[in-house]
């Protein structure tokens, strides 16, 4: 035992021995080590201050893919100007649910901040505390990729680019629809619909930008009603009055025929009413108020100029130059229209006379004589146009009688004209136009008055004469003329006082009325016929009467003078009523007839 003991000590004092060794090994080691982790910090702050000093950016480094590794912060800033793409960024899905998906193009609406990024990137190569830099460099010496977002240049940019999308005439609302028919107002009530609410949806836009999300968007929808129907609007817009067919009447005096109207128009508080009643999307009827006019446009072609209305021919006398003058004016007037109302004015429609429109000089009235006037003669005209306008039963405006008789008419039946005096006017007084249908053959002129009788009459002119005035012959000595001469001055013409009566019948004979036509009056004129008392001495010279000498008897009357002693008015023509006649005459009552 005791042996054993000893080795177990001897055993005991050789680690010791060891362990001495062991821990001054232990403090070289760490001694080493403390040296190598110095040398290491040396290093690593040498590292840190190297890399402090640098001012390019770290190879590998780049911005959304493009490379700025190695340039300084301006030239990678120019480099991500000219580079960078909206590839990612530039389309925003706009989502309409049960419509459809709209894409925004933003590409005008962006930009990218890269003097942010240039400088960001400067300053994780560069910047901060400065034993911070040397683990940067070692963790990212092969460089950074950064990944940057574009931001919003400017609201209106995104608004603009909204609406190039189309988006903003997004309108599923169904208008309120109607149509006019013949006889109805139908309608069919809109619904309600959606449209997009754009200032939400430009700020949900810029939103998502800001965080960088370029996903689809559920675009902000707004609901929208139809717009009210406007029965006032379309009340305005359908009404026509009814309207009877007439004509139009051209320069030439052809015509055409104006279609008439029938009334249309809508009782608007029965129509609110019904649509009050109705749901959206429902057709309402609305019945229209209906007027037919009075005349179509078939009836009064067919009525239009259809009668005679009254008729009146004379026979016409004197030189061809009267002749002439009868006919022209007779051309002239053909084929005048007048509406219902309208006035006809003989001078107005005939013109001036002159020899450029075609007239000559005949024989005409002036101061109790009969001279050549240009356009002698239309009185003849316009006489028997008055007595076709009585027979016609239209209305007298204005009629002189002339101031001495005439031969083609009954004393009565006259009317003078004159330019710039006396003038004949009538006025249509029917309801429908008439015309004037005038021509000159065989030596006669006949004026006819064309238009439409709704009811058979017939016209009867009668007169009556009140006073007769005789003419007288003045016998005035003459001393300066020889006894046995004469010579007669003037001519005579018989004076008459006369009234003329309308008397108008229905178809069956029966007199509807009577009345006071005009009142005529026809100057009397009387002649002069000097005498010669101058007696010559026998012894001087011969009694011998001159060959010029006018002879005793008075000079004869020209072949158009008016006769002095009325001729019977005509058995048969008509008139209607009776017109006013003025109750003075034009001075002299002269006239072109």
């Amino acid at each position: 035992m005791a042996a054993k003991q000893n080795r177990v000590q001897q055993t005991g004092k050789k680690p010791a021995q060891k362990g001495k060794s062991a821990s001054r090994a232990g403090l070289i080691a760490g001694v080493s080590v403390a040296g190598v982790l110095v040398v290491l910090c040396v290093a690593y702050v040498l590292l840190c201050a190297w890399v402090r000093q640098g001012n390019t950016l770290r190879e590998g480094t780049t911005v959304n893919g493009v490379d700025i590794g190695g340039l300084s912060g301006q030239a990678a800033a120019d480099r991500l100007a000219a580079e960078l793409r909206f590839d990612d960024f530039s389309t925003i899905t706009l989502n309409v649910e049960g419509v459809g998906s709209y894409d925004v193009d933003l590409t005008d609406a962006l930009s990218f901040d890269t003097a942010d990024v240039v400088t960001d990137a400067l300053e994780h190569d560069h910047g901060g505390t400065l034993l911070t830099l040397g683990a940067r460099y070692l963790t990212s010496r092969n460089g950074v990729d950064y990944k940057i977002s574009p931001t919003v240049q400017d609201e209106a940019a995104v608004e603009a680019a909204l609406v190039a999308s189309g988006i903003t005439e997004l309108d599923t609302t169904v208008q309120t629809t109607y149509e006019v028919t013949d006889d109805s107002l139908n309608v069919t009530l809109g619904t309600p619909g959606v449209s997009v609410e754009r200032a939400a949806t430009v700020q949900q836009i810029m939103d998502n930008i800001a965080k960088g999300d370029f996903g689809p968007i559920d675009c902000p929808l707004v609901t929208t009603q139809p717009d009210e129907i406007d029965l006032q609007a379309i009340q305005r817009e359908l009404y026509t009055e009814p309207a009877s067919a007439t004509i139009e009447v051209h320069e030439d005096r052809s015509y055409d025929i104006v279609d008439s109207a029938v009334g249309v128009d809508l009782d608007v508080a029965a129509a609110q009413q019904a649509l009050a009643a109705a749901q959206p999307g429902q057709s309402v009827s609305v019945p229209l108020t209906i007027q037919e006019p009075e005349l179509s446009s078939e009836a009064l072609s067919e009525l239009l100029f259809r009668d005679v209305l009254g008729s009146y021919t004379t026979t016409v006398t004197g030189t061809s130059a009267r002749r002439n003058n009868v006919k022209l004016a007779a051309q002239k007037l053909d084929g005048i229209i007048l509406m219902p109302g309208d006035v006809f004015s003989y001078n107005e429609s005939l013109g001036k006379r002159t020899r450029e429109a075609g007239f000559q000089a005949a024989g005409a009235y002036e101061n109790g004589e009969t001279v050549e006037t240009i356009g002698g003669g239309i009185c003849q005209g316009s006489t028997t146009l008055y007595c076709a306008t009585l027979y016609a039963n239209l209305e007298i405006v204005l009629r002189y009688n002339h101031s001495f008789t005439v031969s083609y008419v009954p004393l009565g039946y006259d009317a003078t004209v004159s330019w710039g005096g006396p003038d004949f006017q009538f006025r249509n007084n029917t309801d429908y136009p008439i015309m004037i249908d005038s021509g000159y053959a065989n030596d006669k002129v006949t004026f006819r008055i064309l238009g439409t009788k709704l009811t058979d009459f017939k016209v009867e002119i009668t007169s009556q004469t009140l006073e007769v005035l005789q003419p007288q012959t003045n016998t005035v000595e003459d001393p300066t003329m020889p006894v046995g001469t004469s010579r007669t001055e003037g001519e005579s013409h018989t004076g008459y006082k006369v009234n003329t009566y309308r008397h108008v019948y229905d178809g069956n004979g029966n007199l509807i009325s009577e009345g006071f036509e005009a009142a005529s009056n026809y100057r009397r004129t009387n002649k002069t016929v000097y005498v010669g008392t101058k007696v010559e001495t026998p012894v001087e010279t011969p009694t011998e009467t001159p060959a010029e000498t006018p002879a005793e008897t008075p000079t004869e009357t020209p072949a158009e003078t008016p006769a002095e002693t009325p001729a019977e008015p005509p058995a048969e023509t008509p008139a209607e009523t009776p017109a006013e006649t003025p109750a003075e005459t034009p001075s002299e009552g002269e006239g072109e007839g």
